[in-house]
């Protein structure tokens, strides 16, 4: 509720969308999200001067103190991480559903279907009763025999129309946007426990076996919980290859059906479920593996002593920084540590080199050039800045409909007007994602340039061959 009444709301939740959840992306390492916020503040402040006129690290210190990020220190890091909270996923979550940007309508008549075919199972599966189970799969098989038999005699079936495709395409993206933010309060059930445990055996609030037993009966009763069943439930099935192999057949069909073509970001939400789902489950198992962790090192009395005589140390450090904060010292303060004599091989040190130096050059009577000043902030005003996201979509809008087309071809048909700036776009994107780029063969493609006189130019231009490819099966 704090994030809904917040000032810069909008701002807020437009970018943890676009940078988390319209990406994908579980956790943003620091040196990512820093500039990040840099450039959304830079854009919003185009049109809304007002707005976000902190500076970048302050957002980052105030979302994480309100509880919208989590801010880690994930192993094999040298830098923090930020992950979004149970709460921020809620919040987006709520704002999605409001607008419905992948449809712009409620899929009514899926939802009750899909209400009717729960209610029916749940009524079928909470009965002990064998006469119930047994009319349900009579009921069932007659059904399905029937239709078998229409088809044999008829060769017709029955298609789904326009309007019955995009509604059970639209109930099926919202539920797999659901259930990716559910993994974050699965995740804090685990974090929760791991914390409570850390917290008991560094402070020595009880003994190691109370602290033991306490959570393993806590890690047993998350695992009884209806949460914590249900997950390890979607674990096994997430994990099963040939579960796995049929939601990527069941992805490729989705992919060629007519109706879904202009669906793009459901189609983009479907295609990468299997691994964004993948990924979801190992971080939280990554979760339980510190919980493990912890127990495995306080049953190492070793730690356990090291751990106590550390907290006496840095008691003792309080108690005597306490009884000087009236009186401090004035001379020199001095902290003794002792350590052990450091080793290092000769061969580590590096050769001598003479220091850099540096070159005087007199200015004083250098005389600037107006107009060429001026020339060089019209040209530079006159840039055309770089369309990433149209970009983007219309390489994985071409995919959709070739297994690969060359930079040349895909420029053809789907930005005819591209200028010079458009292909380092192009070229810049097909080197994060991973595209086939031969410097050894050459692509020459017509495009546009601007002078800044609105005077547009032709120019045919040489690049290596770019060749854009569907993602293998593996990685949708």
């Amino acid at each position: 509720m704090r994030m809904l009444r917040a000032v810069n709301v909008p701002y807020v939740v437009a970018f943890l969308y676009m940078r988390f959840k319209q990406t994908r992306t579980i956790s943003i390492p620091h040196s990512e999200l820093l500039p990040a916020i840099a450039n959304f503040r830079d854009d919003v402040q185009e049109h809304d001067a007002d707005a976000l006129r902190d500076k970048p690290e302050s957002y980052l210190t105030d979302w994480c103190e309100k509880r919208w990020l989590r801010r880690v220190l994930e192993a094999g890091r040298n830098e923090p991480v930020y992950q979004l909270t149970p709460h921020s996923e809620e919040v987006i979550e709520f704002v999605d559903r409001a607008l419905h940007s992948d449809t712009g309508f409620v899929g009514t008549e899926s939802r009750l279907r899909t209400i009717i075919t729960l209610l029916d199972e749940l009524v079928v599966g909470s009965s002990s009763d064998p006469a119930v189970h047994l009319e349900r799969l009579r009921r069932d098989k007659a059904a399905i025999e029937e239709q078998i038999a229409r088809i044999e005699q008829d060769g017709i079936v029955t298609q789904y129309g326009p309007t019955r495709i995009r509604e059970q395409f639209a109930t099926a993206v919202d539920l797999l946007k659901q259930l990716q933010g559910d993994f974050r309060a699965v995740e804090d059930k685990f974090r929760e426990i791991t914390q409570r445990v850390q917290h008991r055996h560094v402070y020595g609030d009880d003994s190691r076996g109370g602290i033991l037993a306490e959570a393993l009966d806590s890690e047993d009763a998350l695992k009884q919980e209806d949460q914590g069943i249900s997950f390890f439930e979607f674990l096994r099935f997430i994990q099963s290859p040939e579960q796995q192999a049929r939601l990527q057949s069941i992805i490729q069909v989705l992919l060629r059906i007519q109706e879904l073509a202009d669906q793009n970001d459901g189609l983009e939400v479907v295609r990468r479920m299997v691994t964004v789902l993948l990924a979801e489950t190992e971080k939280v198992v990554h979760t339980t593996r510190r919980l493990s962790s912890t127990l495995r090192r306080l049953l190492d009395s070793r730690v356990q002593l090291e751990r106590r005589r550390l907290a006496e140390l840095l008691q003792q450090a309080r108690g005597l920084a306490v009884a000087m904060s009236d009186d401090p010292p004035r001379s020199e303060v001095a902290l003794e540590i002792d350590d052990e004599l450091a080793i290092a091989s000769p061969l580590s040190r590096t050769d001598w080199c003479p220091p850099a130096e540096f070159e005087e050059i007199d200015l004083t009577e250098h005389v600037p050039d107006e107009d060429a000043k001026h020339e060089a902030f019209r040209e530079y005003a006159s840039l055309r800045p770089i369309d990433w996201l149209g970009i983007r979509n219309r390489i994985d809008t071409a995919l959709l409909q070739h297994e690969r087309l060359t930079l040349g071809r895909l420029v053809a048909e789907r930005h005819p007007g591209a200028q010079v700036v458009d292909l380092i776009g192009y070229l810049e994107t097909a080197r994060e994602q991973g595209h086939l780029i031969d410097r050894a063969a050459r692509e020459e493609l017509d495009v546009t340039t601007g002078d800044g006189t609105g005077q547009v130019r032709r120019l045919r231009v040489t690049i290596p061959l770019i060749t854009f490819l569907r993602r293998p099966s593996n990685d949708n």
